[in-house]
């Protein structure tokens, strides 16, 4: 009898608190998302429906889930929308475990000194830290040109989700190896042949490695999708596979 009650005490109280967390969406975080990502975040406004809702779900999650640190910044609400959205844009159909590895992001004004390499960045990440790295200037270029193929946000959770998924594939599953393992076979080939190829769809900072070429290619699969699919079509179909969607198209 104690069992039991114990049961139903635990069923109800985790009944109430996702009744208490879905009031809190509907009348706190959706709204205040939407109103940050419609007409500036072209992902958001792209979806329709139940997408849009699970998309902003994901937000919340992310929103509420790292703990966001600023640097010689002022850090806002919508700042970590904008981070949040970014993501759940890559998450949208990816198991919800993904980028759970990294619990921290730092955001810089602009571009920063690396404590890693010395050098100049827009931003990074540090596994070690479990941490993502972003200089709010170069997030800021990346929101207003949507379609060159350039976008910070996109190339660094693309390069987050690439580490975890080599590092954590033996506890949880982030993406699925048989398509990494495709992916890295083009992209060996695709690199091995056109490395010095200066009219490449992919700009040249694709060629330095394999992570550098996913996250490009991560970032031409949401911003120029029609392109990268003409251009690139096995590229196309491969990311198709490891994110689990088709880009939606204006």
């Amino acid at each position: 009898m104690d069992v039991l009650l114990g049961k139903l005490l635990e069923w109800l109280y985790n009944q109430i608190r996702e009744a208490i967390a879905e009031a809190r969406f509907r009348t706190y975080y959706g709204p205040l998302f939407h109103r940050v990502l419609h007409g500036q975040y072209k992902f958001y406004d792209r979806l329709t429906g139940e997408n849009k809702l699970h998309f902003l779900r994901l937000v919340r999650d992310h929103y509420e889930y790292f703990d966001f640190i600023p640097r010689k910044i002022k850090l806002t609400r919508e700042m970590k929308t904008i981070i949040s959205s970014a993501a759940a844009q890559l998450v949208l159909r990816l198991p919800p475990e993904s980028l759970t590895f990294w619990t921290r992001i730092i955001i810089y004004p602009a571009d920063y000194e690396s404590k890693i390499t010395g050098l100049r960045h827009q931003g990074e990440v540090n596994p070690g830290l479990r941490t993502i790295v972003f200089g709010w200037t170069g997030v800021t270029r990346g929101l207003h040109r949507d379609e060159d193929g350039l976008n910070l946000l996109l190339h660094e959770f693309a390069h987050a989700l690439w580490l975890e998924h080599k590092l954590t594939s033996h506890r949880y599953s982030v993406l699925d190896s048989y398509w990494v393992r495709e992916f890295e076979r083009l992209a060996h080939d695709e690199m091995q042949r056109l490395q010095a190829d200066e009219t490449h769809f992919f700009r040249r900072y694709a060629f330095g490695n394999m992570e550098e070429f996913f996250a490009v290619a991560v970032e031409n699969f949401f911003e120029r999708p029609v392109q990268l699919e003409s251009e690139l079509p096995q590229f196309y179909q491969v990311l198709q596979q490891i994110l689990r969607q088709t880009p939606p198209r204006g």
